[in-house]
């Protein structure tokens, strides 16, 4: 029975995660070795990998220490904190980014789907239309610059 098949027996300490933030998967296996006595540097390679796919991985089904009944928390597809405010102010692309922060086993196109999945609709039309009406959206800063130099011209000679 190996230990990598049950995720709740083997001990993954916060050094182990953040050696994975940091792209050192050596030296995560190294770490996770120390934490856990007896585990085998093979086990101890795929349980690294299968933490850096998803770092918030379920335990197992057949694990003794997996809530059982109305204990057992709903499955969510949710987002870090991080990840979620970007997407709210508009900004995918650094979204993305965080994701991949924030889940070192995830692709960059993965990234971008799990964002672009989450984005709301009207997020995604207000991203289009950004073009005020009447505006063409060229040169209508050229006649506020133009005010502003007459402006201040007018102030320079009558402060003189």
């Amino acid at each position: 029975m190996s230990a990598v098949t049950h995720a709740g027996r083997v001990h993954a300490p916060l050094a182990v995660h953040d050696a994975l933030r940091r792209g050192k998967p050596d030296e995560a296996v190294s770490l996770l070795r120390d934490a856990n006595p007896g585990l085998g540097r093979d086990d101890a390679r795929v349980a690294v990998q299968r933490l850096a796919e998803n770092p918030s991985d379920p335990l197992d089904h057949d694990d003794p220490f997996r809530p059982s009944g109305s204990a057992v928390p709903t499955a969510t597809d949710t987002l870090p904190s991080a990840v979620a405010a970007k997407i709210a102010t508009g900004n995918t692309v650094d979204a993305a980014r965080r994701l991949r922060d924030a889940k070192p086993g995830l692709s960059d196109a993965e990234a971008r789907e799990a964002v672009a999945k989450h984005c709301s609709p009207l997020l995604r039309e207000a991203r289009e239309e950004t073009v005020v009406y009447g505006d063409s959206g060229r040169y209508g800063w050229l006649g506020w610059v133009v005010a502003l130099v007459i402006v201040g011209g007018g102030l320079a000679i009558w402060l003189g």
